[in-house]
């Protein structure tokens, strides 16, 4: 009889929002648990919330997830808890609700959600949970996994045929436990087994968090743990921005009304979410429209509140305590991974990308990549490297003079590549050029969701932005790059120089460029910009 293949599952147990991810196949992908999970609205990842709804006191009735949230509409249901998570590790007996009269406390409340999570699992797969991966907190005390620890291994049950007849068992029950910062590398493809320096920012609904940690060869892939060179943290998030526009377009005497609380802060949140997609959103209750917030409003309410300068203070704490503590400079930092959906509002990740430098800072899978890696570590896989964006060269259209992007590295991309890549062939645009432009930008994500790539008659992909939202998301990285010098001058419509495109394998895009009217090289695998 064939061996059946171990199935890993992996729980991200966030503060707001969970994430749960499965590997069966050496390829984790996010589960989708119907009625619990909804969909994040910019990058469509099924998360669920990290809610429990406790309908009577026997606790045999609990609704978790979407389904509590749901329950829980106008906010009044006195059995709904959320957020109970940072409370688990020091304050697991404190009591948190109370139904019928019983009081829960956070463990409890921890257990049925766990509980129902798990079942959820079983019922929806068909199958027993036996080997759990769970990714926690670098900065929690060890109280905190050994709460989690026990609350699963409660849960996670052998059958009864395994525990009748032993040697027929297929793999025992297994529960492990991950560093977060260092599942994040591993799901966003980066090989902790090296000797490298990584930033974690996690910015969620409550509090934005950044972590340096260092990770050693021989050490991480086998234990999942890493040592913190630093850390800061900032009791602010995207309830806060929630709160700033309600008060924003939300009158007073609307907002002093507790029955209505709960349905301005979701209203809030759905504006908010629109405005960081570049689309306007329009802030409505009871179906009177009281305003309209884009993306360029929505920065400006940010800049108004401060959220920019406290987020670059913390950033700068943190680089004061490597540099005072480690003698470590941003420059020895080695990649810088984003985490949480507050990384997704606006000038957020340029603002991280001004601090530690645009190459190195990975994201777009902010509700993700915790998950995966989580279950990726569980597998024992190797991680293999690849291109988590789209790259290309910014043009101007000849028949309307728009800018788009013509499509150079495609996400997905393993590295490093075969030195001849990519090649393209450009012609002068004009008569008399005396200098050409390579504007490498990246492309490929708006709104947390993959542009949608033309193809044209000459086999290569474009994307034209329609909107400003669109354009927002097309970031130039090389704009200050010295332009490239034609000597004679280019003179009509053939093309004057080939470049050829490449990734080496410390993420840099390298180009070789070839005058083909003076038949020498301008440049010969030259790193341009390194990629994400």
């Amino acid at each position: 009889m064939a061996k059946a293949k171990q199935v890993h599952w992996s729980i991200d147990f966030g503060t707001s929002n969970t994430t749960v991810c499965e590997d069966r196949a050496g390829e984790p992908h996010i589960v989708n648990l119907n009625g619990l999970a909804k969909s994040e609205p910019l990058t469509q990842t099924p998360i669920i919330p990290s809610a429990v709804c406790v309908l009577d006191r026997a606790a045999a009735k609990v609704l978790i997830g979407q389904a509590a949230v749901a329950y829980n509409w106008d906010g009044t249901a006195a059995g709904f808890a959320h957020g109970f998570k940072r409370q688990l590790g020091d304050e697991s007996s404190r009591q948190i609700i109370r139904v019928d009269g019983q009081p829960f406390n956070v463990r409890q409340v921890t257990q049925l959600y766990f509980r129902e999570l798990v079942a959820k699992l079983e019922e929806q797969f068909g199958e027993p949970v036996l080997d759990v991966t769970v990714a926690a907190p670098m900065g929690f005390f060890e109280t905190y996994r050994a709460e989690l620890q026990s609350i699963v291994r409660g849960l996670v049950k052998v059958p009864w045929w395994q525990r009748m007849l032993p040697f027929l068992r297929r793999g025992g029950m297994t529960v492990r436990f991950i560093d977060e910062p260092v599942a994040a590398a591993l799901g966003y493809g980066v090989n902790v087994g090296h000797d490298q320096t990584i930033v974690g920012l996690d910015f969620g609904a409550g509090t934005l968090e950044i972590a340096a940690i260092r990770t050693r060869a021989g050490k991480t892939s086998e234990s999942g743990t890493a040592e913190v060179l630093g850390k800061q943290s900032l009791r602010l998030g995207g309830d806060d921005i929630d709160g700033w526009i309600v008060e924003r377009f939300a009158p007073e005497p609307l907002r002093k009304l507790d029955m209505h609380r709960v349905a301005l802060k979701w209203e809030a949140e759905r504006t908010k979410l629109l405005a960081s997609a570049g689309q306007t959103g329009h802030f409505t209750f009871n179906n009177q429209n009281y305003g309209t917030l884009d993306y360029h409003g929505l920065a400006e309410l940010l800049a108004e509140r401060a959220l920019y300068r406290n987020l670059q203070d913390a950033m700068q704490r943190l680089l004061d305590e490597l540099r005072t503590r480690h003698g470590l400079e941003v420059r020895q930092i080695d990649e810088v991974l984003l985490e949480g959906g507050s990384t997704l509002l606006p000038e957020v990740r340029n603002l991280i990308g001004e601090t530690f430098g645009r190459e190195k800072v990975r994201e777009w899978l902010p509700f993700e990549s915790v998950a995966r890696g989580a279950c990726i570590f569980a597998g024992g896989a190797q991680v293999d490297d690849f291109i988590y964006h789209d790259y290309a060269l910014r043009v101007l259209d000849e028949k309307t003079n728009a800018v788009e992007y013509e499509q150079l590295i495609p996400r997905g991309t393993r590295y490093p590549t075969q030195a001849d890549f990519v090649s393209r062939y450009y012609a002068p645009g004009y008569e008399g050029q005396q200098s050409l432009n390579l504007f490498i930008c990246e492309v490929g994500r708006v709104a947390g969701r993959p542009v949608d790539w033309q193809k044209r008659p000459n086999g290569t992909e474009y994307f034209q932005p329609k909107t400003d939202g669109d354009h927002a998301f097309c970031l130039c990285l090389n704009e200050g790059d010295e332009a490239l010098s034609l000597n004679p001058p280019g003179r009509g419509a053939s093309p004057r120089v080939r470049v050829t495109y490449s990734v080496n394998g410390s993420r840099w895009l390298c180009v070789t460029v070839h005058d083909l009217l003076r038949k020498v090289d301008l440049k010969v695998n030259e790193p341009v910009i390194r990629l994400r």
